[in-house]
């Protein structure tokens, strides 16, 4: 009964995850020499959103950008995300190598959503540090993201999104969502629609949406 009772809990507790809150945005301007486009509240929601995953979720939970205070891990309002490394955490979370796969995953991240229209052809971004649109450096794919996401192994697939354009997300066609079969639930949310700006509350501590 007791290792069954370990089991149990220890399946339970197979949560998962990434909690993203980037500030600093030095290359992303209007034109080289105008104000770089910071933001101000996004760590301090990361932070406060990994607190009630860990308190309230039992997640493990992954922070970027993160710093330690105090013995402490925290989202840190000055730190640097690179493409790069977000890609790799998010594919760490959603599809990891080896048999150690969480029963849930949840992605949260808040910062610059972007959103690139060429052609008529228009994709949505999750925007890391580097971004740099007038360089064609545009970040995370959200169409990408989209197919990690059926992909994944993951039961239990989160991903709530707190920037401009999130709603590109939403973009799946029907037929390939992919989860009856697989047994599988996704369960996405998003601060705007595909074409919206999110807001972010300039005033306050925590952003409007978050």
């Amino acid at each position: 009964k007791q290792l069954y009772g370990l089991k149990i809990s220890l399946k339970l507790m197979n949560r998962d995850a990434l909690v993203v809150g980037i500030n600093q945005y030095p290359f992303l301007k209007d034109t080289p020499t105008s104000k770089a486009k910071h933001l101000f509240t996004p760590a301090n929601d990361a932070e406060a959103i990994a607190q009630r995953l860990e308190e309230y979720g039992d997640f493990r939970v992954r922070r970027l950008p993160e710093t330690i205070q105090g013995e402490q891990r925290r989202v840190t309002s000055d730190g640097l995300v690179k493409s790069g490394t977000l890609e790799d955490a998010i594919i760490q979370l959603f599809n990891p190598v080896g048999e150690n796969i969480p029963e849930t995953a949840l992605l949260y991240f808040i910062g610059h959503g972007l959103r690139k229209n060429r052609g008529g052809v228009t994709e949505g971004f999750l925007a890391a540090s580097d971004v740099d649109p007038r360089k064609n450096l545009w970040g995370i794919s959200l169409r990408w993201l989209r197919e990690l996401l059926q992909k994944s192994p993951v039961k239990q697939q989160i991903v709530w999104l707190d920037c401009c354009y999130s709603g590109e997300l939403f973009n799946f066609v029907e037929a390939d969502l992919g989860t009856s079969l697989q047994e599988q639930t996704r369960f996405l949310i998003a601060a705007s629609r595909e074409f919206e700006f999110a807001e972010e509350d300039i005033q306050g501590k925590h952003g409007v949406f978050s």
